[in-house]
């Protein structure tokens, strides 16, 4: 029979709670809390400075037995040696890639220089051309669509086995269904172009004639643009000559500026025109005057009316080619140097007048030429 052991009975009575902790009165320790405070008990021992020496003596022999020790140099050694070697292997292998990226960067800056290059330009144009121009490109761009288009087709149709023939026909009936802005060339439709001839103000005759100009310049040069491609020019030549025609078309718009503001200065009243005349005589009588000093007049009486009329249709010549052809008329000449010029130039002309009219003694009657 088993007898279950019992249980202690509860205390009648609980103990009361100490009054003070069980650490009071006793030492401080190196349990403690010595580091909560900046003191450092005396009983705490120093940290070591040197690493400890086999058997306690001062440096003669390592801890670890030489042995492990040259194992262990000898692995680290070897795993210098193989991280070196992966490290080569690694830069072997990726030195072809970083080539290739390095070329493809360069290649990839280069286009997207271009590109810039040619957005840029883009935009200049477009904030810089007329309306002639502009309609004068977007023309040209649509022809150049419809033919690389019509250059799609013919080779479609020719990889399918059309010939030469069928292409002709092809062609003639494409343009029959698409004829594109032709105009009527009966009866009524020189009748229409009559009338829209006559209706049209100076001004848009004026605009029409520059849109056809710049629309028969991009032609050429679109047309010469596929004749050099197809000879062989490469992209610097071409850079450098679109670049030498944006310098001729600067050096145009210029001077039709130029002709544009002298055409404006000419339309004026009769008091200007006065003007102006007085001054063109002016001017060629000092020129006269110094063909006379240089003894021009006197060289040409000799030679009588006939080398005046010569002298005086050269210099005429030479004179309107100095001045634009005649588009710079003598009154419209300023400043000092250019003045100088054109009197010099207009010796020959007022020397040849004054002999064909017979002023000649005139100058030698003016007390100012006698020595």
């Amino acid at each position: 029979m088993t007898t279950t052991p019992q249980l202690p009975s509860q205390p009648s009575t609980i103990p009361p709670y100490p009054t003070e902790p069980p650490t009071a009165g006793a030492t401080r320790s190196t349990c403690s809390s010595w580091w909560r405070d900046d003191s450092v008990p005396d009983d705490v021992p120093p940290p070591p400075t040197e690493p400890p020496t086999a058997g306690g003596l001062g440096g003669a022999t390592a801890h670890i037995p030489s042995a492990f020790a040259a194992a262990g140099f000898a692995s680290a050694a070897s795993a210098q040696a193989d991280a070196a070697a992966m490290h080569a292997a690694a830069a072997a292998f990726w030195a072809p890639l970083g080539a290739q990226f390095e070329q493809a960067a360069d290649r990839m800056a280069d286009r997207m220089g271009e590109q810039i290059g040619q957005l840029g330009e883009q935009v200049h144009q477009l904030l810089t051309e007329t309306e002639a121009q502009r309609a004068a490109r977007q023309q040209v761009e649509y022809e150049d669509l419809i033919t690389r288009q019509r250059a799609k087709r013919d080779a479609a149709y020719a990889a399918a086995g059309e010939n030469a023939q069928q292409r002709v026909e092809r062609h003639r009936v494409e343009q029959i269904l698409d004829p594109g802005p032709l105009q009527r060339t009966d009866l009524v439709g020189m009748a229409d172009l009559l009338a829209s001839r006559i209706g049209e103000t100076p001004e848009e005759r004026a605009a029409r004639l520059e849109a056809e100009r710049e629309l028969d310049k991009r032609r050429r040069r679109a047309r010469e643009d596929a004749e050099l491609a197809a000879a062989g020019e490469t992209d610097e030549q071409r850079t450098k000559r679109h670049r030498l025609h944006k310098l001729a078309d600067k050096r145009e718009a210029a001077a039709k500026a130029r002709r544009a503001r002298r055409q404006a200065a000419r339309i004026a009243g009769p008091s200007d025109r006065t003007k102006r005349f007085w001054r063109w005589c002016i001017l060629t009588a000092v020129s006269a005057t110094g063909g006379y000093v240089t003894g021009l007049i006197g060289l040409l009486s000799v030679a009588g009316p006939v080398a005046g009329w010569a002298a005086a249709g050269g210099g005429l010549a030479f004179d309107l080619w100095v001045r634009d052809h005649g588009r710079q008329r003598v009154s419209e000449v300023t400043r000092g140097w250019p003045l100088t010029l054109l009197v010099l130039a207009r010796i020959p002309v007022a020397s040849g007048l004054v002999v064909v009219a017979g002023l000649g003694p005139l100058f030698a009657a003016v007390p100012l030429f006698h020595h």
